[in-house]
């Protein structure tokens, strides 16, 4: 297997006459014939000779793949050089990495050498079948009939034969079947070079399938043990062992582990070698193994980019494929590319001694989800709530059983099916102290390689939650035969824990008061709510305004309805109907069918105020649409059709090479804004109203710390006494800006459940806030029945005001 040497340049061959000049500038030096001068005082050239290569794979007397290839390629029609080119390139070429290809003569003399050496291994091996195959590879090949000749004979008998048909006897379609019985039955042979062509076919044939069989018994092939010295050159294997790497299989590890920069850490072994070697070992891999391309060695370098963008997450990163007769669902492998170590759920490359085939509780007998591993159990199991419709239950699931799986890999070097209830406390101990290299910082999509599955420590409530979900998990693994046992049943925590909503998260008299305000400075301004808003920058004063008008009626219609952002996102006008009166109360405004979480349907009241805000914005969906795309373009169509509560208001489309917005932002179709640009809408509004008060309210704590401090330094008592209440009021301000910034689209619902319930005291009141929210339990609805922080204390100043 050495390689070809690259024909060189002698230095001696001087012509026998001097070179002429040339017509303008300097004569050509003639190339002196004389040996290199060995005088000290000489300049000595740099660099290495003309011709210079180092070798690469070493010398082998032993038949190998590449030559039988070369062979059976010659046997099946191709040229010598092509053959070549095809099965030696990686062994033979030059410095530049092309092949280094003999000269013609050379090959054909190669491939009679190669055709002898094969025969002789088979002729003599004491296997019978072997020495058959040798006998086949030696017989002659019969001469070959040029096509020419053959198609001229066919064509003057077939002319011969139809010329004396009746006319119209057979129709086209027919006369080739026929003109063959013909031939079959007067028992004629078309000619004896049309013979040989059909025998040198089916000898040719024959010779394959002999070679084949050889190369399987005989073929020498490179195996993960044998030794670097065995195929490669000298200075490549010695450089090699500096580095420990000993044998083949070392060798890919560690090109797997290094990445694709391994040749550097590696003298003499320049990339053009590496590739070329590399490309070897690939060819190889039915016994070498592939070469593991996981590792962030392995990622291409980006380029940089001049301004910084928004992160832009893959809508579906996530969906499980259903693939396969067997419906077993996995992730779609090829849109993805999985890694080892730290990675999402659906990235992640699980070691095959930790896939759960042989897990210790794992059923012998077939389970009901049809999964043979960990991985795909887990799958199908959260898929489950994909086809149900249960996208945000789908996503916390996920979020919880992917960190447990990532801990069960790294952690606990376990498969899911063998994990015992030591492994259960153990992650339980895990998660009361989570290791800074499982927490991430940065705001990264999931297929970064820097995406870590926790961004921080977890309070006792998201402890239990995370054990709680695991618990289902491995309860649904049971109950489907796929597990013997619940390693999280017996499982107890140690957390005191206010199962309790948070309803202080909600808005009170002055935060709405505060919303109004800044409500109405936004629409006396016209001003965009920040660059997070999801549509494109308003071009125009009437552009800015209808957003106002949008970001008005989405307000409204969360106050007065206690929508779900999720059941906003997806409600149509066309769910609307006029409420029904009765004689003594006439009817007012619309009821709204909305299919809620655990798809119970419940209506909801619109009035006729949040109805007429509702209007105008649709109204300025439209007119934005017809001045973007016409009014007669599709798009206004869907929408009229769709008629989506909430529409986006793009002026123009995006501009060429734009990242186009996720499904999550707008339904493009229908032209509805969709959920995270509904939530974002708002956030934003919230988050720019609230900061800039809060930057007031810091810069003048600032000040009166200052102030603070010089009043003290002065020994002025009073002076310092009012400074203190001042900072200390600023303080207070500042809390409730940074309240008033963290204001969500689930705030609002909140408001809702307690305004309604204070509106109606009684058990008839909390019975309807159960039906307006869309409760499965009235236990959930009780919740905002209790009273918050400032009516407790007015009602326990009432008893005993003075004291005894």
């Amino acid at each position: 297997m050495s390689e070809a040497p690259s024909p060189s340049i002698a230095p001696g061959s001087q012509p026998a006459q001097e070179a002429p000049r040339r017509a303008r500038g300097r004569p050509r030096k003639p190339i002196s014939a004389a040996a290199p001068s060995t005088d000290p005082a000489a300049p000595r050239r740099r660099g290495r000779k003309i011709g210079f290569r180092l070798p690469t794979f070493a010398q082998l007397d032993e038949l190998t793949l590449e030559d039988f290839s070369f062979v059976r390629g010659i046997y099946n029609g191709m040229e010598p050089r092509d053959s070549f080119l095809r099965f030696y390139a990686n062994i033979h070429f030059d410095v530049q990495g092309v092949a280094s290809v003999p000269h013609g003569l050379s090959l054909t003399a190669r491939f009679k050498q190669l055709e002898a050496r094969i025969l002789a291994a088979a002729a003599s091996s004491a296997v019978q079948r072997l020495q058959q195959h040798a006998q086949t590879l030696a017989a002659e090949l019969p001469e070959q009939a040029s096509d020419q000749a053959q198609r001229r004979g066919l064509e003057e008998l077939f002319a011969e034969w139809a010329n004396n048909l009746p006319e119209d006897m057979y129709s086209e379609s027919e006369l080739p079947e026929r003109f063959k019985e013909y031939l079959a039955d007067n028992a004629i042979k078309v000619t004896t070079q049309q013979g040989n062509e059909v025998s040198r076919a089916a000898m040719i044939e024959r010779k394959v399938k002999a070679l084949n069989e050889l190369q399987t018994a005989l073929a020498y092939r490179p195996r993960q043990d044998a030794a670097t010295s065995i195929w490669l050159a000298t200075p490549v294997r010695a450089a090699l062992e500096r580095l420990q790497i000993y044998t083949l299989g070392q060798l890919v590890r560690y090109i797997s582990a290094t990445g694709r920069n391994w040749h550097r850490s590696i003298s003499r072994l320049g990339e053009v070698r590496a590739t070329r070697l590399q490309a070897w070992l690939e060819d190889h891999a039915a016994t070498l193994g592939h070469i593991e391309r996981s590792s962030i060695g392995w990622a291409a370098h980006k380029p940089l980019i001049s301004k910084l963008s928004a992160l832009q997450r893959a809508p579906e990163v996530a969906v499980l494929k259903y693939q396969g007769s067997e419906g077993v669902a996995t992730p779609d492998t090829t849109q993805i590319v999985q890694r080892a170590g730290i990675a999402p759920l659906e990235l992640l490359r699980v070691p095959p001694e930790l896939d759960g085939s042989q897990g210790l509780y794992r059923v012998a007998a077939p389970n009901h989800f049809g999964a043979r591993d960990d991985m795909q159990a887990i799958t199908i199991w959260l898929s489950t709530f994909l086809r149900a419709g249960k996208q945000r239950t789908f996503e916390a699931y996920r979020r919880e059983v992917e960190r447990f799986y990532i801990w069960c890999m790294q952690e606990a070097r376990v498969a899911l099916a063998s994990v015992s209830t030591a492994h259960a406390i153990g992650y339980q101990q895990f998660l009361a102290k989570i290791p800074h290299s499982y927490v991430g910082q940065a705001r990264v999509t999931r297929e970064d390689p820097r995406w870590r599955p926790w961004r921080g420590q977890l309070t006792a409530r998201s402890q239990t939650y995370a054990l709680t979900v695991l618990k289902v998990l491995m309860e649904a693994l049971v109950k489907a035969g796929y597990l013997s046992g619940n390693a999280f049943a017996a499982l107890k925590s140690s957390a005191t824990l206010d199962q309790a909503m948070d309803t202080s998260r909600s808005l009170n008299a002055g935060d709405i008061e505060w919303v109004r305000q800044a409500l109405a400075q936004r629409e006396s301004s016209h001003a965009k709510i920040s660059e997070h808003d999801q549509d494109v920058p308003a071009p125009s004063p009437a552009l800015g305004a209808a957003r106002a008008r949008r970001l008005k009626f989405i307000l409204n219609i969360l106050l007065t309805t206690g929508l779900r952002l999720d059941e906003l996102a997806k409600a149509r006008a066309s769910d609307m109907y006029p409420a029904q009166g009765s004689p003594d109360v006439p009817a007012e405004g619309h009821l709204l069918r909305v299919v809620g979480k655990g798809k119970r349907v419940r209506t909801v009241f619109i009035s006729p105020a949040v109805h007429q805000l509702m209007l105008d914005h649709h109204a300025d969906v439209e007119r934005v649409i017809t001045e973007t795309h016409g009014a007669s373009s599709q798009k206004l169509l869907a929408f009229r059709v769709e008629r989506p509560m909430v529409g986006a208001l793009t002026k123009a489309p995006s501009p060429a090479g734009a990242p186009s917005q996720t499904t999550a932002n707008t339904t493009s179709q229908s032209h509805a804004l969709g959920l995270q640009g509904i939530y974002r809408t708002l956030k934003a509004f919230f988050r720019a109203a609230a900061n800039r008060e809060l930057r007031r309210a810091t810069t003048a704590k600032i000040e009166v710390e200052r102030r603070l401090k010089k009043a003290g330094a002065a020994a002025q008592a009073e002076r310092y006494a009012a400074l203190a209440l001042e900072a200390k009021r600023l303080d207070h301000d500042r809390a409730m800006w940074q309240r008033r910034a963290r204001i969500s689209t689930h705030w609002l619902r909140h408001t809702f459940a307690k305004e309604v319930l204070r509106t109606n005291p009684s058990d008839s009141g909390l019975k309807l806030a159960q039906q307006l929210l869309g409760h499965a339990s009235i236990t959930t609805t009780a919740v905002y029945a209790k009273q918050d922080d400032t009516a407790k204390v007015k009602a326990a100043r009432l008893v005993f005001p003075d004291g005894i």
